[in-house]
C-alpha cells in the first residue's frame, strides 16, 4: 500500500508555521507498513486543491488542514469539487461539533456548524479533542485538521487502515567519512535489492536499511558491517 500526504494552508507555505504534520504522518505510515510515495503542501485554493486531488495516483491520501469555519478554510468545498459531490450537513459531523461545544457547556456558534457541511456519502472521522470533524472518500481520501493535536488523535481512529506488511528497519554506524564508504554502499545496493539503504552523515555516518524481508536485512547488515565497520 502506498500513500501521497497533501498538507493544506498559506500559513505552510509562507513559512509562518511550521509543517510538522506531515513528518509525523510519514513516521507512523511507514511503521504501519504503507509506503509514502510524496508530501505536497498547496495553499487554501479550492481550484488548486482539487486538482491536486484529482492527479494523485496513490492508494491512500491523506489531507491535513481546512476544515475550520472560516473563510480561508475550503478543503471541504475542494474534496466535494475534486469527487462531484454535493457538500451537506452531515448528521455525524454535527454531532461532532456540538459535542465540543457541549464540554464548555454551551451551544456551537451559527458558524461553527459549517464544519460540519461535508461532501455527500463520506464516513466522518470524529475529533475526540477538538470541533472539526474529518471524513474518508471512497474508502481512500482522510481528511484532518490542521491542529497536530487533533490530527494524531483522529488518525489513531483509522490507524488500523493503513496497516501492511510489517518493515524492518537495522541501522550501522562507521567512524569512517561517508566518501570511503560509498563503493561498498552501492555493493551492498546491487547484492541485496530486497533493501533500501540510506546513509546520513552528522559527524560519524549511520547507515539505515529497510526492508519486509527480514532475512535479507540481517544478510544485508552482516556484509556491511564486514566492509566499513
Amino acid at each position: 500500500m502506498d500513500a501521497v500526504i497533501l498538507c493544506i494552508g498559506d500559513e505552510l507555505l509562507s513559512g509562518d508555521i511550521a509543517d510538522l504534520n506531515s513528518t509525523w504522518l510519514a513516521k507512523n505510515l511507514t511503521e504501519l507498513g504503507t509506503v509514502v510515495k510524496r508530501i505536497e503542501v498547496v495553499p487554501d485554493d479550492i481550484d488548486v486543491i482539487a486538482r491536486t486531488l484529482k492527479e494523485i495516483r496513490a492508494d491512500k491520501v491523506l489531507v491535513t488542514g481546512g476544515l475550520g469555519p472560516t473563510h480561508d478554510d475550503v478543503t471541504r468545498q475542494a474534496v466535494a469539487l475534486a469527487f462531484g459531490r454535493k457538500l451537506i450537513r452531515d448528521p455525524e459531523a454535527v454531532k461532532v461539533v456540538e459535542a465540543y461545544a457541549a464540554r464548555y457547556h454551551r451551544s456551537p456558534l451559527p458558524q461553527s456548524y459549517n464544519m460540519a457541511d461535508i461532501p455527500e456519502n463520506t464516513t466522518v472521522i470524529p475529533n475526540p479533542v477538538g470541533a472539526a470533524p474529518g471524513f474518508i472518500v471512497d474508502n481512500r481520501v482522510y481528511t484532518f485538521p490542521g491542529v497536530p493535536s487533533e490530527m494524531k488523535a483522529m488518525f489513531e481512529l483509522v490507524r488500523q487502515q493503513f496497516r501492511g506488511p510489517k518493515l524492518h528497519v537495522d541501522w550501522l554506524i562507521s567512524n569512517k567519512p561517508e566518501s570511503a564508504l560509498v563503493n561498498d554502499l552501492n555493493e551492498a545496493v546491487r547484492l541485496f535489492p530486497e533493501v533500501t539503504f540510506g546513509s546520513y552523515p552528522s559527524g560519524v555516518v549511520k547507515i539505515k536499511m529497510k526492508s519486509y524481508d527480514p532475512d535479507r536485512l540481517k544478510a544485508a547488515k552482516e556484509w556491511l558491517a564486514g566492509r566499513i565497520l
